[in-house]
């Protein structure tokens, strides 16, 4: 991290680091040659799931893409269920680095999982990117963060999606497809243990009951003991457990008529928030120091229905969902031992969704989809924030005392309650729809040639119903008489936004020949606007200023001005490069893009510190370069490299104080990088049956976490390691995650003109054991 003069307070010895993990690299290709030097002239078995194999992932057919995903004219990562599990990939923030140009620093919590890819994102409210599990988009990112369990497929689409996924893809999509048990069968018992309590069982069963027919379970125990302790209680801050399971139906009512019916369930009890003030002087973070309760609790329920029909000319499909989602997080909102204010929200969402999608499926050049999208979202959120003692002191009290020097012929207005309470209930529900078309043509006057041109409508209307109050008790005096009055500051109403976006798309794409292809595509992002709530205790505490004994309450601005943020939007440009540089050896992708961001939506702590809201912050460009190799040395080595480089700056943003112009935009790394090997053997006749090793260093930095630039993270690594193997049905790994324990750290930001930190989880270690047959 540096301070505002640029002095480089943490120095994170990338030599060394680096040092090490080239010793570990010629140790570990040393490893390799010796086991390629025994020769072996029995006949190797196929391993299905080859993690070296450049050709490893069977691709999901998008059922409204009108291209091969595997020639999509954009920037795509796919990963696949050996990739997954040696990568060590057990929730969404863990694809950061791996993919590039794609980050999610680790707010603290499972409550939001902010994505930012790009350079794009944003870390409260609002969302940059999309996920989608088995078709199924989330509609609040509250929801992204859960834990992975048998995960068939992992896709992040890099770059504005909306043409084809509609809001909240301006950034790029996350899709996550589970597997099918007519596609595969067997039973698995997992477990994990490691150092700070790291527990984690699981059972899964997928079974095919005829030719038509196939069900699976799958449940999951996790938990850990938390990372970093609570100076205040003694105890640790972040304690985990999470549990949940998937039930899935799959089957064929006739070889053109298939369907899954899906339910999936997750519940999180977690410690939350284990932020440490930070000294600037000294460049050190202090230990987490809190006397108010600070947690997060999530109970998340879906269900899902896909159906698909396809024949020789077309291909219809249907995706339904009903999502439920209950949380609440607790939070001491001054990290601080004193007894200031502290923050209790309460969610409960209810959310319907309906896509249909109709495409056409044959051989012809032109290639067409059309499709609609409806959705339902009821989200009731309380949010009351509660002042205390030394709250009432330091922020409510000063506000009569500057009242009366302002007004001498007031009296002093003492406050007399022990507590005060803001309770505040918002009915924020949202109804959405879209339609949308994409066309390709390809061998488009030459051959190779193809075309791919989209548009969407999509429309959004946002409703805010909302009640919040402030009671307060105050006595004084007026020349020698006392006065006590009692002060009821209420606000309530209701208003609406609506939004109304269309979303093209036109790509380019020439065939140099089947291995090489080159492209260039331009498309509008957009997400749309709405309502702020977290502050509207600032709002009633602004409003009592104007209020009088029997007076009504007066806000500062209609409530509509003071509470929503406008749509942000975006133009992409790209072109890039996917082809196999060697045949079966060595492939490479290559894409440089730049984005033109129009009012940008930022968030920002309100003044009180009491709650975060967004605003349109001008706008922005980001541009870069996102670059993955990926070599196969040998049947049984593969060695990769991805690379992303955002240059992510402000155009035009001054918030009435500062003019942040040509400045770098917060929280989004500069570079991200990831460094792996993966090496996989199978032996017949031998002791064991299989061997696998994966050694992988991510990066991410340097990250601003300020509009100023005043407070950055520097570029820093993580080392993760695997290795294990297997005899029969039982396999047995052991692994380290930030193996060389590197000192980072994952997230900051400003709350009542003090800064706080969250550290990087130091290294842990474990082991894995499983059965599978």
């Amino acid at each position: 991290m540096r301070n505002p003069d640029g002095f480089t307070i943490k120095n994170k010895n990338m030599n060394q680091r680096l040092f090490i993990i080239f010793f570990a690299i010629v140790f570990y290709s040393e490893t390799i040659y010796a086991f390629e030097k025994e020769k072996n002239t029995d006949k190797t078995e196929v391993d299905t799931i080859q993690a070296s194999s450049l050709s490893e992932v069977v691709i999901t057919s998008s059922g409204k893409e009108t291209n091969q995903m595997k020639t999509l004219p954009g920037s795509i990562t796919v990963l696949s269920p050996a990739q997954v599990q040696g990568m060590q990939i057990f929730d969404v923030k863990d694809l950061s680095a791996i993919v590039p140009n794609f980050f999610i620093p680790d707010y603290g919590s499972k409550m939001t999982a902010p994505v930012y890819i790009r350079g794009i994102g944003n870390r409260s409210s609002g969302q940059a990117a999309g996920m989608y599990v088995d078709n199924i988009p989330y509609l609040n990112k509250t929801s992204f963060d859960f834990d992975f369990i048998d995960i068939q497929q992992i896709e992040v689409l890099r770059g504005p999606q909306g043409t084809l996924y509609g809001r909240n893809a301006m950034g790029g999509i996350i899709n996550i497809f589970t597997p099918s048990a007519l596609d595969c069968q067997y039973t698995k018992v997992g477990i994990t243990g490691g150092n700070y309590g790291i527990l984690k069982a699981t059972l899964s069963d997928y079974s095919r009951i005829n030719e038509d027919l196939g069900i699976s379970i799958a449940g999951y125990y996790d938990q850990d003991d938390g990372y970093f302790t609570n100076e205040y209680s003694g105890k640790k801050a972040d304690a985990t457990t999470s549990y949940g399971g998937r039930l899935r139906l799959d089957f064929k009512v006739s070889g053109s008529f298939t369907g899954a019916v899906i339910f999936n369930y997750d519940k999180t009890e977690q410690g939350a928030f284990p932020y440490g003030k930070y000294d600037k002087t000294t460049g050190t973070v202090q230990p987490v120091n809190y006397n108010d309760e600070g947690n997060y609790n999530r109970e998340m329920f879906g269900n899902t229905l896909n159906l698909a029909y396809k024949n020789d000319h077309i291909q219809l499909s249907s995706s339904t969902s009903i999502q439920t989602l209950k949380d609440q997080m607790n939070m001491d909102q001054d990290y601080s031992p004193l007894s200031m204010f502290t923050l209790t929200q309460k969610q409960k969402q209810y959310s319907f969704t309906e896509e249909i999608t109709v495409k056409s499926n044959n051989k012809n050049n032109y290639q067409w989809s059309f499709g609609v999208f409806g959705l339902s979202n009821q989200l009731n959120t309380r949010a009351d924030v509660d002042f205390k003692s030394d709250g009432i002191k330091y922020i409510l009290q000063p506000v009569f005392t500057k009242l009366h020097e302002d007004n001498p012929r007031m009296p002093l207005l003492t406050i007399t309650d022990p507590s005060i309470l803001i309770p505040g209930l918002f009915d924020t529900p949202t109804l959405g729809g879209a339609v949308f078309h994409q066309s390709t043509y390809n061998n488009l006057f030459v051959e190779g040639l193809s075309l791919t041109a989209g548009i969407r409508l999509d429309y959004e209307k946002d409703d805010l119903d909302y009640n919040t109050s402030m009671t307060m008790d105050l006595a004084g005096t007026m020349g020698n008489r006392p006065v006590s009055m009692p002060l009821d500051t209420t606000l309530a109403g209701s208003e609406s936004l609506h939004f109304t976006q269309l979303l093209p798309k036109v790509s380019l794409k020439y065939e140099l020949n089947k291995q090489h292809y080159v492209y260039a595509t331009v498309a509008k992002g957009y997400n749309p606007g709405g309502f702020n709530i977290q502050m509207f205790s600032d709002i009633v505490k602004e409003a009592i200023k104007e209020q009088r004994p029997g007076g009504n309450t007066v806000p500062s601005a209609p409530i509509k001005d003071l509470t929503s943020y406008k749509p942000e939007f975006s133009w992409n440009y790209e072109i890039g490069f996917k082809g196999e540089l060697i045949k079966d050896i060595l492939r490479a992708e290559l894409s440089l893009f730049y984005i033109d961001v129009k009012d940008m939506q930022l968030t920002q702590f309100v003044k009180s510190g009491a709650g975060r809201m967004l605003t349109n912050a001008g706008s922005a460009v980001s541009k870069g370069v996102d670059f993955s190799l990926i070599a196969r040395l040998l049947p049984e080595l593969s060695l990769g490299i991805n690379y992303g480089y955002s240059h992510a700056t402000f155009k035009d943003y001054d918030d009435g104080k500062t003019d942040y112009s040509g400045k770098f935009l917060p929280f989004a790394p500069q570079q991200t990088f990831s460094v792996y090997g993966t090496f996989r053997k199978t032996f017949i006749n031998k002791i064991i049956d299989r061997i696998n090793v994966q050694a992988q260093y991510n990066g991410a930095g340097k990250i601003y976490w300020t509009p100023a630039n005043d407070m950055a993270q520097d570029l820093y690594g993580i080392l993760n390691l695997r290795a294990g193997g297997g005899k029969g049905i039982f396999n047995v790994s052991f692994w380290m995650k930030n193996a060389l324990n590197t000192d980072y750290d994952a997230f900051y930001f400003e709350s009542m003109d003090s800064p706080f930190v969250q550290k990087g989880k130091p290294m842990t270690l474990g082991a894995d054991v499983s059965i599978v047959f």
